[in-house]
Protein backbone atom coordinates (compact mmCIF):
# COMPACT_ATOMS: atom_id res chain seq x y z
CA UNK A 1 0.00 0.00 0.00
CA UNK A 2 1.47 3.67 -0.96
CA UNK A 3 0.30 6.73 1.57
CA UNK A 4 1.62 9.85 1.06
CA UNK A 5 4.49 11.00 3.60
CA UNK A 6 4.76 14.53 5.24
CA UNK A 7 8.63 14.85 3.77
CA UNK A 8 9.83 14.60 0.14
CA UNK A 9 12.15 11.87 1.17
CA UNK A 10 9.86 9.54 3.46
CA UNK A 11 7.44 9.68 0.29
CA UNK A 12 9.98 7.67 -1.47
CA UNK A 13 8.08 4.57 -0.96
CA UNK A 14 9.20 1.69 -2.42
CA UNK A 15 6.85 -1.13 -3.99
CA UNK A 16 8.39 -2.77 -6.55
CA UNK A 17 5.44 -3.92 -8.50
CA UNK A 18 4.61 -5.57 -11.99
CA UNK A 19 1.99 -3.62 -12.56
CA UNK A 20 2.41 -2.64 -16.07
CA UNK A 21 1.53 0.88 -17.33
CA UNK A 22 0.76 1.62 -21.34
CA UNK A 23 0.49 4.79 -23.19
CA UNK A 24 0.15 4.58 -27.01
CA UNK A 25 -0.32 7.57 -30.08
CA UNK A 26 -0.33 6.95 -33.74
CA UNK A 27 3.47 7.20 -33.51
CA UNK A 28 4.50 5.17 -30.50
CA UNK A 29 3.45 2.88 -27.89
CA UNK A 30 5.47 2.96 -24.64
CA UNK A 31 5.21 -0.08 -22.25
CA UNK A 32 6.91 0.66 -18.51
CA UNK A 33 6.57 -2.81 -16.34
CA UNK A 34 8.87 -2.24 -13.44
CA UNK A 35 7.20 0.49 -11.30
CA UNK A 36 9.47 1.75 -8.49
CA UNK A 37 7.43 4.34 -6.88
CA UNK A 38 4.02 5.17 -6.27
CA UNK A 39 3.08 8.74 -5.37
CA UNK A 40 -0.77 9.65 -4.05
CA UNK A 41 -0.95 13.02 -3.66
CA UNK A 42 -2.43 16.34 -5.05
CA UNK A 43 -0.97 18.29 -8.13
CA UNK A 44 -1.65 22.34 -7.15
CA UNK A 45 0.06 25.17 -5.85
CA UNK A 46 -0.38 24.32 -2.33
CA UNK A 47 1.31 20.93 -2.63
CA UNK A 48 5.61 20.13 -3.07
CA UNK A 49 4.61 17.51 -5.81
CA UNK A 50 7.21 19.20 -7.93
CA UNK A 51 10.16 18.31 -5.49
CA UNK A 52 8.41 15.34 -5.03
CA UNK A 53 8.61 14.07 -8.55
CA UNK A 54 12.18 15.06 -8.75
CA UNK A 55 13.24 13.35 -5.48
CA UNK A 56 11.91 10.47 -6.63
CA UNK A 57 13.64 10.85 -10.96
CA UNK A 58 17.14 11.25 -8.94
CA UNK A 59 16.21 8.23 -6.86
CA UNK A 60 15.89 6.12 -9.53
CA UNK A 61 18.84 7.39 -10.90
CA UNK A 62 20.88 6.34 -8.18
CA UNK A 63 19.98 3.13 -8.32
CA UNK A 64 21.43 2.89 -11.56
CA UNK A 65 18.79 3.02 -14.23
CA UNK A 66 19.32 6.10 -16.62
CA UNK A 67 16.13 6.76 -18.30
CA UNK A 68 12.89 6.82 -15.24
CA UNK A 69 9.58 7.26 -16.51
CA UNK A 70 6.92 8.91 -14.96
CA UNK A 71 2.96 7.63 -16.04
CA UNK A 72 0.34 9.36 -14.65
CA UNK A 73 -3.04 10.20 -14.06
CA UNK A 74 -4.69 13.28 -12.78
CA UNK A 75 -8.29 14.02 -11.65
CA UNK A 76 -10.04 16.85 -13.02
CA UNK A 77 -10.58 18.33 -9.27
CA UNK A 78 -6.95 18.40 -8.61
CA UNK A 79 -7.48 18.95 -4.86
CA UNK A 80 -8.08 15.20 -4.90
CA UNK A 81 -5.41 12.79 -4.91
CA UNK A 82 -3.13 11.88 -8.20
CA UNK A 83 -1.23 9.23 -8.92
CA UNK A 84 2.09 9.51 -10.03
CA UNK A 85 3.98 6.02 -11.19
CA UNK A 86 7.61 6.19 -11.50
CA UNK A 87 9.31 3.14 -13.68
CA UNK A 88 12.95 2.35 -13.65
CA UNK A 89 12.51 1.59 -17.86
CA UNK A 90 10.30 1.50 -20.41
CA UNK A 91 9.89 0.19 -23.56
CA UNK A 92 8.83 2.45 -26.55
CA UNK A 93 7.76 0.64 -29.97
CA UNK A 94 6.45 2.05 -33.09
CA UNK A 95 2.69 0.71 -33.64
CA UNK A 96 3.57 -1.70 -36.36
CA UNK A 97 6.21 -3.59 -34.25
CA UNK A 98 4.49 -3.07 -30.83
CA UNK A 99 3.95 -6.10 -29.39
CA UNK A 100 0.35 -6.93 -28.98
CA UNK A 101 -0.46 -10.24 -29.16
CA UNK A 102 -4.17 -11.82 -30.88
CA UNK A 103 -6.33 -12.25 -28.40
CA UNK A 104 -10.01 -13.64 -28.94
CA UNK A 105 -12.10 -12.08 -25.92
CA UNK A 106 -14.31 -15.00 -24.42
CA UNK A 107 -18.09 -13.98 -24.70
CA UNK A 108 -19.01 -11.12 -21.98
CA UNK A 109 -22.10 -11.07 -19.99
CA UNK A 110 -23.31 -7.95 -18.48
CA UNK A 111 -24.57 -9.07 -14.75
CA UNK A 112 -25.51 -5.51 -13.63
CA UNK A 113 -25.74 -1.74 -14.87
CA UNK A 114 -25.74 0.69 -12.95
CA UNK A 115 -26.40 4.86 -13.48
CA UNK A 116 -24.37 6.67 -11.32
CA UNK A 117 -26.11 9.65 -13.07
CA UNK A 118 -29.71 9.35 -13.91
CA UNK A 119 -31.16 10.48 -16.96
CA UNK A 120 -33.81 13.02 -15.18
CA UNK A 121 -31.14 14.05 -13.13
CA UNK A 122 -28.49 15.17 -16.04
CA UNK A 123 -31.32 17.05 -17.71
CA UNK A 124 -32.18 18.99 -14.58
CA UNK A 125 -28.71 19.77 -14.55
CA UNK A 126 -28.75 20.81 -17.82
CA UNK A 127 -31.96 23.51 -17.57
CA UNK A 128 -30.15 24.85 -14.09
CA UNK A 129 -26.90 25.53 -16.32
CA UNK A 130 -28.85 26.96 -18.94
CA UNK A 131 -30.30 29.11 -16.77
CA UNK A 132 -27.62 30.19 -15.24
CA UNK A 133 -26.04 31.13 -18.97
CA UNK A 134 -29.18 33.00 -19.43
CA UNK A 135 -28.35 34.93 -16.00
CA UNK A 136 -24.94 35.59 -17.64
CA UNK A 137 -23.10 33.52 -14.69
CA UNK A 138 -21.81 31.41 -17.23
CA UNK A 139 -20.89 30.92 -21.05
CA UNK A 140 -20.66 27.40 -21.06
CA UNK A 141 -20.11 23.99 -19.60
CA UNK A 142 -19.11 20.72 -19.61
CA UNK A 143 -21.89 17.61 -17.70
CA UNK A 144 -21.00 14.34 -17.63
CA UNK A 145 -22.66 11.07 -16.23
CA UNK A 146 -21.38 7.91 -15.14
CA UNK A 147 -22.24 4.30 -15.72
CA UNK A 148 -20.76 0.99 -13.73
CA UNK A 149 -21.15 -2.14 -15.44
CA UNK A 150 -20.38 -5.66 -13.96
CA UNK A 151 -19.57 -8.41 -15.95
CA UNK A 152 -19.66 -12.25 -15.39
CA UNK A 153 -15.46 -12.56 -15.64
CA UNK A 154 -12.11 -10.73 -14.43
CA UNK A 155 -10.97 -9.05 -17.65
CA UNK A 156 -6.99 -8.81 -18.37
CA UNK A 157 -5.92 -5.35 -18.29
CA UNK A 158 -3.03 -5.53 -21.06
CA UNK A 159 -5.76 -6.95 -23.39
CA UNK A 160 -8.35 -4.53 -22.62
CA UNK A 161 -5.51 -2.03 -23.94
CA UNK A 162 -4.45 -3.74 -26.73
CA UNK A 163 -8.30 -4.18 -27.99
CA UNK A 164 -8.59 0.06 -27.37
CA UNK A 165 -5.49 0.40 -29.39
CA UNK A 166 -6.78 -2.06 -32.66
CA UNK A 167 -9.87 -0.71 -32.76
CA UNK A 168 -8.81 3.23 -32.16
CA UNK A 169 -5.53 3.34 -33.84
CA UNK A 170 -5.54 7.02 -33.92
CA UNK A 171 -6.65 7.55 -30.66
CA UNK A 172 -4.18 8.18 -27.44
CA UNK A 173 -4.44 4.84 -25.78
CA UNK A 174 -3.96 4.55 -22.15
CA UNK A 175 -3.34 1.94 -19.12
CA UNK A 176 -2.58 3.33 -15.55
CA UNK A 177 -2.59 1.85 -12.21
CA UNK A 178 -4.38 3.61 -9.54
CA UNK A 179 -4.95 2.89 -6.28
CA UNK A 180 -6.71 0.13 -4.62
CA UNK A 181 -5.26 -2.18 -7.27
CA UNK A 182 -7.79 -0.62 -10.49
CA UNK A 183 -6.89 0.89 -13.23
CA UNK A 184 -7.54 4.04 -15.35
CA UNK A 185 -7.59 3.38 -19.18
CA UNK A 186 -9.29 4.24 -22.08
CA UNK A 187 -8.63 5.77 -26.22
CA UNK A 188 -9.04 9.91 -25.99
CA UNK A 189 -9.04 11.98 -29.24
CA UNK A 190 -8.10 14.62 -27.45
CA UNK A 191 -4.04 15.80 -26.94
CA UNK A 192 -3.73 18.31 -24.12
CA UNK A 193 -0.23 18.85 -24.58
CA UNK A 194 3.07 17.35 -25.96
CA UNK A 195 6.52 18.98 -24.70
CA UNK A 196 9.12 17.54 -26.81
CA UNK A 197 13.02 19.81 -25.88
CA UNK A 198 11.83 22.84 -27.03
CA UNK A 199 8.22 22.08 -28.85
CA UNK A 200 5.03 22.46 -27.26
CA UNK A 201 2.01 21.06 -29.14
CA UNK A 202 -1.99 20.92 -28.03
CA UNK A 203 -4.73 19.64 -30.07
CA UNK A 204 -7.75 20.89 -28.52
CA UNK A 205 -11.72 19.73 -29.41
CA UNK A 206 -14.70 20.61 -28.23
CA UNK A 207 -18.25 20.49 -30.36
CA UNK A 208 -18.82 17.20 -31.18
CA UNK A 209 -21.75 14.32 -33.18
CA UNK A 210 -22.05 11.16 -33.01
CA UNK A 211 -21.51 8.97 -35.95
CA UNK A 212 -23.56 6.75 -38.57
CA UNK A 213 -23.59 3.43 -39.88
CA UNK A 214 -24.45 5.24 -43.26
CA UNK A 215 -21.79 7.04 -45.60
CA UNK A 216 -24.29 9.53 -47.08
CA UNK A 217 -25.54 10.31 -43.68
CA UNK A 218 -21.69 11.01 -42.18
CA UNK A 219 -20.96 12.98 -44.71
CA UNK A 220 -24.49 15.27 -44.15
CA UNK A 221 -23.56 15.00 -40.60
CA UNK A 222 -20.03 16.83 -40.74
CA UNK A 223 -21.19 19.46 -42.92
CA UNK A 224 -23.68 20.32 -40.29
CA UNK A 225 -21.43 20.28 -37.46
CA UNK A 226 -18.69 22.05 -39.04
CA UNK A 227 -20.88 25.10 -39.93
CA UNK A 228 -22.62 24.48 -36.67
CA UNK A 229 -22.71 28.44 -34.69
CA UNK A 230 -23.58 26.79 -31.23
CA UNK A 231 -20.36 24.15 -31.62
CA UNK A 232 -18.40 26.72 -33.26
CA UNK A 233 -19.33 28.96 -30.34
CA UNK A 234 -18.49 26.44 -28.09
CA UNK A 235 -15.52 25.42 -29.79
CA UNK A 236 -13.62 29.01 -29.95
CA UNK A 237 -13.75 28.93 -25.81
CA UNK A 238 -11.17 26.18 -25.88
CA UNK A 239 -9.11 27.84 -28.59
CA UNK A 240 -8.62 30.95 -27.19
CA UNK A 241 -8.01 29.54 -24.21
CA UNK A 242 -5.22 27.41 -25.27
CA UNK A 243 -3.53 30.26 -26.89
CA UNK A 244 -4.19 32.60 -23.67
CA UNK A 245 -1.93 29.75 -21.12
CA UNK A 246 0.60 28.76 -23.99
CA UNK A 247 1.31 31.97 -25.61
CA UNK A 248 3.42 33.48 -22.76
CA UNK A 249 5.42 30.33 -22.77
CA UNK A 250 6.23 30.64 -26.53
CA UNK A 251 8.83 32.43 -28.44
CA UNK A 252 6.19 32.07 -31.43
CA UNK A 253 3.40 30.08 -31.73
CA UNK A 254 0.45 29.17 -34.74
CA UNK A 255 -2.71 28.43 -34.28
CA UNK A 256 -5.45 26.94 -36.98
CA UNK A 257 -7.45 29.64 -37.99
CA UNK A 258 -10.43 27.73 -38.59
CA UNK A 259 -11.18 24.41 -36.82
CA UNK A 260 -11.26 21.15 -38.94
CA UNK A 261 -13.14 17.97 -38.82
CA UNK A 262 -11.26 14.54 -36.36
CA UNK A 263 -13.33 11.47 -36.97
CA UNK A 264 -13.01 8.58 -33.98
CA UNK A 265 -14.18 5.35 -33.93
CA UNK A 266 -17.75 6.71 -32.46
CA UNK A 267 -17.57 10.46 -33.04
CA UNK A 268 -16.67 13.75 -35.12
CA UNK A 269 -15.27 16.59 -32.95
CA UNK A 270 -14.39 20.01 -34.17
CA UNK A 271 -10.66 19.95 -34.05
CA UNK A 272 -7.59 22.70 -34.01
CA UNK A 273 -3.96 22.73 -33.05
CA UNK A 274 -2.03 25.05 -31.57
CA UNK A 275 2.23 24.42 -32.04
CA UNK A 276 4.95 26.81 -30.29
CA UNK A 277 9.05 26.81 -29.82
CA UNK A 278 9.07 27.60 -25.66
CA UNK A 279 11.13 30.04 -24.15
CA UNK A 280 14.21 28.64 -22.43
CA UNK A 281 12.68 29.16 -18.70
CA UNK A 282 9.22 27.37 -19.75
CA UNK A 283 7.80 24.38 -17.19
CA UNK A 284 7.70 20.70 -18.04
CA UNK A 285 5.33 18.78 -19.75
CA UNK A 286 3.36 17.92 -16.51
CA UNK A 287 3.04 21.71 -15.27
CA UNK A 288 2.19 23.43 -18.87
CA UNK A 289 -0.15 20.83 -18.71
CA UNK A 290 -1.75 21.65 -15.43
CA UNK A 291 -1.49 25.70 -16.71
CA UNK A 292 -4.22 24.24 -19.30
CA UNK A 293 -6.08 22.38 -17.16
CA UNK A 294 -9.17 21.94 -16.65
CA UNK A 295 -10.10 23.21 -20.18
CA UNK A 296 -13.04 24.96 -21.21
CA UNK A 297 -13.78 21.50 -23.38
CA UNK A 298 -14.03 19.53 -20.18
CA UNK A 299 -15.16 22.02 -17.82
CA UNK A 300 -16.73 25.76 -19.08
CA UNK A 301 -16.25 28.87 -19.05
CA UNK A 302 -15.63 30.80 -16.77
CA UNK A 303 -13.41 27.94 -15.43
CA UNK A 304 -13.86 28.93 -11.89
CA UNK A 305 -17.82 29.46 -11.49
CA UNK A 306 -17.75 26.35 -14.70
CA UNK A 307 -16.28 24.25 -12.17
CA UNK A 308 -18.06 24.98 -9.07
CA UNK A 309 -21.14 24.42 -10.55
CA UNK A 310 -20.19 21.04 -11.58
CA UNK A 311 -18.99 19.68 -7.95
CA UNK A 312 -22.35 21.30 -6.80
CA UNK A 313 -24.57 19.98 -9.26
CA UNK A 314 -23.48 17.09 -11.38
CA UNK A 315 -24.39 14.55 -8.82
CA UNK A 316 -21.54 12.49 -8.69
CA UNK A 317 -17.69 12.04 -8.25
CA UNK A 318 -15.62 12.46 -11.37
CA UNK A 319 -12.54 11.88 -9.83
CA UNK A 320 -9.95 11.24 -12.75
CA UNK A 321 -12.85 11.51 -15.71
CA UNK A 322 -11.49 14.96 -17.53
CA UNK A 323 -8.58 14.96 -16.16
CA UNK A 324 -5.38 14.17 -17.57
CA UNK A 325 -2.91 11.78 -17.97
CA UNK A 326 0.36 10.25 -19.71
CA UNK A 327 3.75 10.56 -19.42
CA UNK A 328 7.15 12.69 -18.09
CA UNK A 329 10.85 11.93 -18.59
CA UNK A 330 13.26 13.25 -16.07
CA UNK A 331 14.29 16.11 -18.84
CA UNK A 332 10.75 16.93 -18.87
CA UNK A 333 9.47 15.83 -22.09
CA UNK A 334 6.12 14.13 -22.40
CA UNK A 335 2.82 13.83 -23.90
CA UNK A 336 -0.48 14.79 -21.26
CA UNK A 337 -3.75 13.89 -22.58
CA UNK A 338 -7.73 14.62 -21.79
CA UNK A 339 -8.70 11.90 -19.71
CA UNK A 340 -12.33 11.36 -22.22
CA UNK A 341 -13.70 8.20 -23.62
CA UNK A 342 -12.09 6.01 -20.16
CA UNK A 343 -13.13 3.75 -17.40
CA UNK A 344 -12.22 2.78 -14.35
CA UNK A 345 -11.59 -0.99 -14.22
CA UNK A 346 -12.07 -2.55 -10.68
CA UNK A 347 -11.95 -6.58 -11.10
CA UNK A 348 -14.99 -8.05 -13.28
CA UNK A 349 -16.47 -4.00 -13.32
CA UNK A 350 -16.28 -1.23 -15.13
CA UNK A 351 -17.10 2.38 -14.74
CA UNK A 352 -17.56 4.49 -17.72
CA UNK A 353 -17.95 8.09 -18.31
CA UNK A 354 -18.91 10.76 -20.98
CA UNK A 355 -19.97 14.19 -20.66
CA UNK A 356 -21.45 16.76 -23.03
CA UNK A 357 -20.65 20.80 -23.89
CA UNK A 358 -23.52 23.03 -22.59
CA UNK A 359 -23.87 26.06 -24.08
CA UNK A 360 -27.01 28.55 -24.33
CA UNK A 361 -29.60 26.64 -27.35
CA UNK A 362 -28.39 23.00 -25.92
CA UNK A 363 -31.26 20.88 -25.52
CA UNK A 364 -31.37 18.39 -22.62
CA UNK A 365 -32.70 15.69 -24.35
CA UNK A 366 -30.16 15.69 -27.21
CA UNK A 367 -26.69 16.41 -24.66
CA UNK A 368 -27.53 13.15 -22.54
CA UNK A 369 -27.98 11.32 -25.71
CA UNK A 370 -24.39 12.28 -27.15
CA UNK A 371 -23.01 11.26 -23.80
CA UNK A 372 -24.58 8.17 -24.20
CA UNK A 373 -22.87 7.86 -28.05
CA UNK A 374 -19.92 8.82 -26.42
CA UNK A 375 -19.28 5.61 -24.24
CA UNK A 376 -19.71 3.55 -26.70
CA UNK A 377 -16.52 3.84 -28.04
CA UNK A 378 -15.21 1.94 -24.47
CA UNK A 379 -18.54 -0.49 -24.71
CA UNK A 380 -17.10 -1.37 -28.14
CA UNK A 381 -14.68 -3.29 -26.08
CA UNK A 382 -16.24 -5.52 -24.24
CA UNK A 383 -17.90 -7.16 -26.90
CA UNK A 384 -20.78 -8.81 -26.06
Amino acid sequence: MTTQKSSASQSLISNYQNQLACFASRNHHIYAQHLIHQIHMPVNSDTPFNQQITDCFNFIKAQGYPHPILIGAIPFDTNQNATLNFYSEFEQTTPNSAQQPAHTAAPNTMLHQKKLVERPVFEHSVKLALKAMNSGNMQKIVLSQATEFEFNQLHSPEQLFNTLTQQNPDAYSFLIPVEDNQYIFGASPELLLSRQQQQVRSNPLAGSRPRSSNTEENNRIRTELYHSAKDRYEHQFVIDNIRHQLSKYCNEYSASETPDILTTSTMFHLSSVFQGQLQPSAPDALNLALHLHPTPAVCGTPTPVAKQFILSHEGYNRHYYSGLNGWMDAEGNGEWVVTIRNGLLNQNKIRLYAGAGIVVGSDAATEWLETEAKMQTMLNVFQF
